[in-house]
């Protein structure tokens, strides 16, 4: 019989993986023969990364009945264009598994006594919800970054629906990589700005958070997506113009050569 001690309780769903584990080893017989590991996800029996993040994604799903939207956005987070550890850090911002105060609180990584309020705004709990749509600072960021897109300022629920927004609102592939691509800087730079004024002491005001998500998305676009040459100005007055320019010329006639 397996006797397990644990330093804290465990969640509902720790539990529950944890009785799942139990049942697997249970169903265990002894074999004669050599032992070897065997990952049931692939009929071969190896591991792949693909499979084991396959098997998490249909448990997550399940649990968290998304729409097919927000499925969809699970489905092609991957084949972003952007950095592979700035998409690695927007999965785990979607699936609210960053170390916001909130999260570090509720795994007793952090004491009771300290603070889990925002650092931009200090006027609630730092979540992952409030940080990224709520907080007054990060707002006024979006507001300014939405009306740059065109967008319409809707503020979602959660950042399911957040990302969700920028797939909907393009019509052309090219745009919505553009699109997707200033989502992930958008989020990156909050972060980044996030942690500047707990380790640094380094508060940046809205315009700079603004200022640094232009520059590096347009850098990033001018060598991932690898839109034309498009001056920093012109991205700044409608990046969507610079996204699209190689098809305007081509449909203009205006394409070197021709």
């Amino acid at each position: 019989m397996l006797n397990f001690e644990w330093c804290r309780e465990l969640f509902v769903w720790e539990g529950e993986a944890l009785n799942s584990f139990i049942a697997v080893l249970n169903e265990y017989q002894w074999a004669v023969g050599e032992d070897r590991w065997k990952w049931r996800a692939e009929e071969e029996g190896l591991f792949t990364v693909k499979s084991a993040y396959k098997s998490l994604e249909r448990r997550f799903i399940l649990e968290r009945k998304l729409s097919v939207l927000e499925k969809g956005v699970f489905q092609s987070i991957w084949k972003s264009l952007t950095p592979l550890k700035v998409v690695a850090f927007s999965w785990k911002l979607l699936l609210d598994r960053i170390p916001t105060r909130s999260n570090l609180a509720k795994r007793n990584i952090i004491p009771t006594d300290n603070p889990t309020v925002c650092v931009f705004c200090d006027g609630a709990e730092e979540t992952t919800t409030h940080l990224f749509l709520h907080c007054q600072v990060v707002r006024a960021v979006s507001v300014i970054i939405m009306r740059w897109l065109s967008f319409e300022l809707v503020t979602p629920q959660n950042m399911l629906e957040h990302s969700v927004i920028s797939n909907e609102e393009a019509r052309n592939n090219k745009v919505r990589k553009g699109w997707c691509l200033i989502w992930h800087v958008t989020v990156r730079v909050i972060w980044k700005s996030r942690n500047n004024v707990i380790f640094n002491n380094d508060a940046k005001g809205g315009i700079e958070m603004v200022e640094e998500i232009k520059v590096m998305s347009w850098i990033w676009c001018l060598h991932r997506v690898k839109i034309p040459s498009c001056l920093f100005y012109v991205w700044c007055w409608n990046p969507k113009d610079c996204l699209l320019r190689k098809l305007m010329e081509f449909g203009s006639g205006l394409v070197f050569g021709l």
